[in-house]
């Protein structure tokens, strides 16, 4: 995937580890039939797995077999090449990151002091573990000077669940376990915390597994798709877009719904999106030389961002020019998405802000271009007309009759104003 802005690929490195599951057994005392009946499944190295089924099917019992919260009857689990039910598990656990919902920190520690827990078990020095921690908390979007010495009732839902993540990559293991990690958060935010895994992963490569009850939310971070019926039964380990498009089974049918086409819209990114360079201005710049390279570039608004590049404001060039500098002012209705959102995520944050185009940031909050509110809605009437075709050829192949004539929705010439209101 090349960059819509740059025109590279951005590179990816894999620092995660394999797992391998292998006629995994999980029976409890005084139940007649097994939580898990000879689970065998294999996860790529680098690859986000989403475990997903009705209540009773054992996703979450089989996440926490891998790092031996919950012990397997029978069978083996291997992360790379090593056989881990034969490892000490409190060592195990040591190795293995693991993100619960409210993200679980120490109530009386700082922020600091919780991500540097299994290091400072492990015995990194001090420095050490500064580094570190600085490092991951810029990585999951908290400034380092304004957090470190925060106690977890001093921050949002969101924010805990951010340090709960840097909590559990800390000692930079090669898998990261997340049991319902966003459950307990607003779903604005929720898009957010979603959105920066995707990033933290494309920057760091680990092997995730992922619970979660939400169908849609699976379909967005998982590479794949793992649903699971009553006793741990696979119905389906596939991609998302394998699942949506050609559901396996009558379990997953059922499943997924009968909106399957349709949502497969929602695992189209932002990424796949060709969108437009921006040009950028810092606060305090003159506003005459900001106007004079913004016009020279062929650009009727600029956006300001922050010393990181993070987007602060996107004023016109006639609001640019009503104040000798630019300005400070912070517009906290921006349309702002990541470049791992998807379009149905990108037409919300537009609808939202009442816009007819939204900015496009990178994995740090940097802004990399804006995506228009046209790009967004073509992109979803050709994949609909791709679901629509399909569905009548299968028709035509079933009955022999001609499919009826696909009516075009046109969208709008232009794009809604990109202009600070």
């Amino acid at each position: 995937m090349t960059d819509a802005v740059t025109g590279q690929a951005p590179e990816r490195k894999v620092t995660g580890a394999s797992i391998h599951l292998e006629s995994v057994v999980k029976r409890y005392r005084g139940q007649d039939k097994p939580a898990v009946e000879r689970l065998d499944l294999k996860i790529d190295a680098g690859d986000i797995v989403a475990f997903v089924g009705p209540s009773g099917c054992g996703k979450t019992t089989t996440l926490k077999m891998i790092n031996r919260l919950i012990e397997p009857t029978e069978g083996r689990i291997f992360i790379g090449d090593r056989d881990v039910t034969k490892e000490d598990p409190d060592k195990l656990r040591q190795s293995i990151g693991y993100v619960i919902q409210s993200g679980g920190l120490f109530p009386h520690w700082t922020v600091a002091k919780n991500v540097g827990a299994i290091p400072r078990v492990l015995g990194w020095d001090k420095k050490r573990i500064a580094e570190r921690t600085e490092y991951l908390l810029d990585l999951v979007g908290l400034d380092p000077a304004t957090f470190a010495d925060r106690l977890p009732k001093d921050m949002s839902g969101g924010q805990q669940q951010r340090v709960g993540v840097a909590r559990a990559l800390a000692a930079d293991p090669p898998v990261l376990l997340m049991d319902e990690p966003f459950g307990a958060v607003d779903p604005i935010t929720r898009v957010r915390l979603q959105d920066s895994l995707i990033a933290i992963q494309h920057e760091l490569g680990k092997t995730i597994v992922i619970v979660t009850h939400d169908f849609e939310e699976a379909t967005k971070l998982g590479d794949k798709v793992l649903i699971l019926s009553e006793g741990g039964h696979v119905e389906q380990y596939a991609r998302p877009e394998e699942i949506l498009t050609d559901p396996a089974t009558p379990f997953v049918e059922e499943f997924v719904g009968s909106g399957a086409k349709l949502a497969y819209l929602t695992v189209s990114r932002v990424r796949d999106v060709a969108y437009n360079e921006v040009m950028t201005a810092r606060v305090g710049e003159p506003a005459q030389s900001v106007i004079k390279r913004a016009k020279a570039a062929g650009h009727t608004w600029v956006v300001v961002v922050d010393e990181a590049g993070r987007p602060r404001s996107w004023p016109s060039l006639t609001e640019v020019a009503s104040k000798p500098e630019v300005s400070d002012f912070l517009d906290r209705r921006l349309p702002v998405v990541a470049r791992s959102s998807t379009l149905n995520d990108a037409l919300d944050a537009m609808l939202a802000a009442s816009q007819g185009a939204a900015l496009v940031t990178d994995g740090r909050g940097a802004v990399v271009g804006s995506l228009s509110i046209n790009s967004v809605t073509e992109t979803i009437q050709a994949k609909l007309a791709d679901v629509r075709s399909e569905e009548e050829d299968y028709e035509t192949y079933v009955d022999g009759t001609d499919p009826a004539p696909t009516p075009v929705v046109a969208a709008d010439d232009e794009p809604g104003s990109a202009e600070q209101s």
